[in-house]
């Protein structure tokens, strides 16, 4: 059922995966210190895709910008972006880091703030170390106990060392000394000092990201020192002196960022854990060196990235960066877009706007009160699933529904053909849950799944797999385009009927004891959609189900009688045991086409081929497929029979039995080809009046012959075919026992690449049904046409 894309497009997205292949999954240094946003995405990867699946002059759109990833990369492809963010405190935060500044205002401006203030703010850090003035660093300690003297040991302290300094001792020429009497009489001072005017907001409490009620994390000053607390205040208070200007927006939004390790944080802790309180092992850290480090951060970012700055972000000739929900953006604009590159929000990412309370909070008290609030209309229209008490309408099922929302906006602004990039990061216990679930939303609003691609490795040369399960790429790119209207999916009432319609059908010709022909089917189905969803068809709804018939089914050509493809999967549809024994043996199809793709490929790849077959219907069977350890070790044997590890990827393996280069493995043909070489191998061995019947279904008959006896007389053959890598079982057998007596025929022959399960010999004994097995049909192979053919799974054995 899946839709083919544009040619245009698919070649663009095989060059992707090529030019990835060189290009490292790295996030630069600055950019990742230079404010604190969760969800970093590489601009050099963004770059090159944006470059390679558009044109110059082609219009590209960001509907939610983060940390401006894409943006950069948008503008180092020579692309013009227009990119919206929901999340004040991001958008003027990428607002200050994009603004073209004046450095010699902005370096005046930190002088001043540093000659101001600087001093009485080291003074709160002031220690001693032999004798020698010094100031504190960083300050080792456990919060709930108060203990500052003796704290919980850990590998940053140092014989016992728990005060890191800001300059090497000139005695001792120590960097680390212990906290001693001194340092209490300064922790004793800096405790008495003013701090009332620190931010006592409530946050949004969530228990994902530990912000709860019971340890007191859900209000803003629980997490800080009262030193810290009083550096942060005399910092801010310095800044709003200053003449407002977007020079001063920078130095602000450096404090604001220093804000994430101004906290008693966890020892060697980063940004990610924001909310934690800290029972012990904890650091206190000196505050004016983080703001200092952070402005610094800031530009260094703006000398790597200087030709991405501008005058006006909100709208130059690069790009637009608008502080907007994507979908009021896209309900008003009349803009349409070549390219929609984004980072999806997927269910395992944080809630950003209940994240950044931290930084808002602080801005909204000291900066600007209406620029930073954090507003209900923000929080209705996040994109998220939380688990915050308040927001108890972000559930999985409103967040699919705005996943479902988000596909139809995006489908307005698209141009036709065009193409959606998304980056999703999934957690292993939602990997194809929630790509299925990503890729039925998209389908339903207009787009076709393309492909998806790996990046989660920094180093290419590393995006290998080692293991079965737990080495599939967590990081990845997905790829949609939009499809022309008349080549839509067909949904009624939120259900894909091209996939219902065939579960219909399956259904009553599975059931049913007499033929049924199209006609009969389509009325079938038509009926079936009015009473399910009270919907009567149209002329153009029959012309749908009559291909739907046609795309999944077998028509014969004499009579129109409609039959099951024993070659095709039915997902969710057919016996779970039945489903997995072809899905099992479509593996070698999908090895050799990806082999013939790329030469090579990694575990992941094989899993998405698999997945993709796949997702039509409930995830749950994909899922059920891979976890099942047997199924594991099956798949695994296939890759060591077809497949050779160059120690980074599978590629194919040299068969020594095979002489002649040109020769075909015949487990890895299709179905239909398996078909048309066993109807060559009957020419060759005096068969005649060959008969392919064009597949017919689960009545279990491929071909039909006719071969004189011993005495001359025509006798009629039945054949059917497996091009399987499981042993054929007894259901096969016991069919073509069925159809020899049901037209009369007088032999009844079942041919696989494989072996028979030893139901499967009994019932050849028993009913007298020959079998072939993929031994037998090499050597009839070899007779006739020496050299031609081998078979990768009998060599392998």
């Amino acid at each position: 059922m899946k839709k083919e894309i544009a040619e245009i497009n698919a070649q663009r997205i095989n060059l992707l995966v090529k030019e990835l292949t060189g290009i490292e999954n790295k996030i630069p240094h600055v950019f990742k210190t230079a404010f604190n946003f969760k969800g970093r995405k590489s601009p050099d990867i963004a770059k090159q895709a944006i470059s390679t699946l558009s044109d110059k002059g082609d219009l590209v759109f960001d509907p939610f910008m983060g940390s401006a990833s894409f943006v950069i990369g948008s503008v180092l492809a020579d692309r013009k972006i227009v990119a919206t963010e929901i999340d004040n405190y991001t958008y003027y935060a990428v607002y200050a880091l994009l603004s073209k500044s004046d450095d010699k205002v902005l370096n005046n401006m930190f002088r001043t703030l540093e000659s101001n203030i600087k001093s009485e703010v080291m003074d709160l850090y002031k220690t001693s170390c032999c004798g020698v003035k010094n100031y504190i660093s960083k300050l080792l300690f456990d919060p709930v106990s108060q203990e500052f003297f003796d704290p919980t040991p850990n590998r940053e302290i140092v014989d016992g060392k728990n005060i890191k300094l800001i300059a090497k001792c000139p005695i001792c020429g120590e960097r680390q000394k212990k906290f001693d009497l001194e340092d209490l009489d300064v922790l004793h001072y800096v405790d008495s000092l003013d701090t009332s005017n620190f931010p006592k907001n409530k946050y949004i409490t969530n228990s994902r990201i530990n912000i709860t009620e019971s340890t007191g994390a859900n209000y803003y000053d629980r997490i800080f020192t009262n030193r810290n607390k009083k550096a942060l205040l005399m910092i801010q208070e310095e800044i709003n002196k200053l003449n407002p200007s977007i020079e001063r927006d920078i130095i602000e939004q450096a404090l604001v960022s220093a804000l994430s390790l101004s906290r008693i944080a966890m020892y060697g802790s980063s940004t990610d854990i924001l909310y934690h309180v800290v029972p012990y092992g904890a650091q206190e850290m000196n505050v004016w060196e983080l703001f200092e480090s952070k402005f610094k951060s800031f530009l260094a970012f703006k000398e790597l990235y200087k030709e991405v700055l501008t005058n006006n972000p909100t709208n130059n000739e690069k790009y637009q960066i608008l502080l907007s929900s994507y979908q009021e953006y896209c309900d008003n604009t009349s803009k349409q877009f070549d390219l929609i590159y984004t980072d999806f929000p997927y269910t395992d990412q944080v809630p950003y706007l209940e994240r950044n309370q931290l930084y808002r909070i602080w801005l909204e008290n000291f900066y600007d009160s209406n620029k930073y609030k954090l507003t209900t209309k923000m929080l209705k229209e996040e994109i998220v699933q939380s688990d915050a008490p308040s927001r108890k309408e972000k559930n999985l099922e409103n967040y699919y529904n705005d996943i479902d929302k988000m596909f139809a906006s995006f489908n307005k602004v698209s141009k036709p053909n065009g193409l959606v990039v998304l980056t999703v990061k999934l957690g292993k216990n939602k990997y194809f849950s929630t790509l299925i679930e990503i890729i039925n939303l998209a389908r339903k609003n207009g787009f076709e799944y393309a492909t998806r691609i790996g990046i989660d490795k920094d180093d290419p040369s590393l995006r290998k797999q080692s293991a079965y399960k737990n080495t599939l790429s967590k990081e990845m790119i997905i790829i949609f385009e939009k499809l022309n209207d008349d080549n839509r999916y067909w949904y009624i009432n939120n259900k894909n009927y091209e996939f219902e319609t065939v579960k219909a059908l399956y259904s009553k010709l599975n059931s049913s004891k007499v033929d049924i022909n199209i006609s009969q089917a389509i009325t079938y189905v038509t009926e079936y959609i009015r009473k399910k969803e009270n919907h009567i068809t149209t002329e153009d709804d029959v012309i749908k189900i009559e291909q739907i018939i046609r795309n999944n089914f077998i028509v014969e050509t004499q009579n129109a009688v409609v039959r099951i493809d024993s070659n095709r999967l039915y997902l969710d549809i057919e016996d779970k045991t039945d489903l997995f024994t072809k899905l099992y043996n479509c593996v070698p199809i999908y090895i050799n086409k990806l082999l013939e793709a790329n030469g090579s490929f990694v575990l992941d790849d094989l899993y998405f081929e698999i997945a993709n077959s796949l997702c039509e219907g409930n995830p749950e069977t994909i899922n059920q497929f891979l976890e099942d350890s047997s199924h594991q070790k099956g798949i695994e044997r296939l890759l060591n029979a077809y497949c050779s590890v160059n120690g980074k990827s599978y590629e194919r393996k040299v068969h020594t039995v095979t002489q002649n280069r040109t020769s075909i493995d015949i487990s890895i043909l299709s179905g239909t080809d398996f078909e048309v070489l066993i109807t060559k191998l009957l020419e060759a061995e005096g068969y005649h009046d060959i008969l392919p019947t064009g597949g017919s279904g689960d009545l279990g008959v491929d071909i039909l012959a006719k071969k004189k006896d011993s005495i001359g007389v025509d006798q009629l053959y039945l054949f059917q075919c497996k091009r399987w890598v499981s042993d054929v079982g007894s259901e096969p057998m016991q069919r073509l026992v069925s159809e020899r007596a049901r037209r009369n025929a007088d032999v009844a022959i079942c041919v696989t690449t494989s072996g028979y399960t030893p139901d499967g010999l009994k019932i050849s004994q028993e009913q007298e049904v020959g079998a072939w097995d993929g031994k037998t049909v090499i050597e009839k192979l070899e007779l006739h046409f020496p050299n031609m053919y081998y078979n990768s799974i009998l060599d392998s054995e």
